[in-house]
């Protein structure tokens, strides 16, 4: 049998509908202004998963600050942790889980910054920033995957909630199965707040990322009925 000893757990949660979502904001930190209220039903029923005990115990946890992230996280926080201290964890923001930044695109719609900027397809060009002033597809990752591993490894033996955002869930994806920056094969896209479960194991010595679950948002059928 294999000596695997688990060394953190992660629940990587994007946010609900935003408004710049809605209104097809480029949603950095000028741009983004929280969420919908559609968004926050979203929220709402993610923390009812939770409240019903059926997810993992969190220990700590950590968001994004762009607004969405962090309403999203708060609106989820009473149903975390153990009780009776369900709810009183502290958020520890993390500026390097943001969203890949887009500079000077920051705030516009993307019609207008795709006009204006004339973006860089990441895929074909993956060490470019894809607008200038902004980050390319291979910094993007590299900062989701540093920020990622440094949670994990400050939290041994724990689960964390992380709050964020699609992008960072397709990185965190990326970083677990070793896909290059430069490759075409594979794309994968989250449904707002979904989790995407990752667990750091050792295994034989070895360090290794493991996928438990991707992109599960069962808990959205109640509000997509409503």
């Amino acid at each position: 049998m294999a000596d695997e000893q688990l060394l953190s757990r992660l629940l990587i949660v994007r946010h609900g509908e935003s408004v710049a979502m809605a209104e097809g904001i480029v949603g950095g930190p000028q741009g983004c202004r929280g969420l919908t209220d559609r968004g926050r039903a979203q929220a709402a029923a993610l923390r009812d998963r939770f409240a019903a005990g059926r997810e993992p115990e969190v220990h700590v946890v950590y968001s994004s600050p762009l607004p969405r992230a962090r309403e999203t996280t708060d609106i989820v926080l009473p149903a975390l942790g153990s009780e009776p201290e369900r709810g009183s964890l502290d958020v520890h923001l993390h500026d390097d889980l943001e969203e890949m930044r887009l500079g000077p695109a920051d705030g516009m719609t993307w019609e207008a910054a795709r006009e204006h900027f004339g973006f860089i397809q990441p895929m074909d060009q993956p060490y470019t920033p894809v607008v200038e002033g902004g980050e390319s597809r291979a910094g993007f990752r590299h900062r989701v995957a540093q920020a990622l591993d440094d949670i994990a490894a400050a939290h041994a033996g724990k689960t964390v909630f992380v709050g964020c955002h699609g992008g960072i869930a397709s990185a965190a994806m990326a970083m677990a199965f070793g896909i290059p920056p430069n490759h075409r094969g594979v794309g994968v896209v989250t449904s707002v707040t979904a989790i995407t479960e990752l667990e750091l194991l050792e295994f034989n010595g070895r360090r290794l990322w493991q996928v438990r679950r991707f992109n599960d948002a069962a808990h959205l059928a109640a509000v997509e009925a409503a």
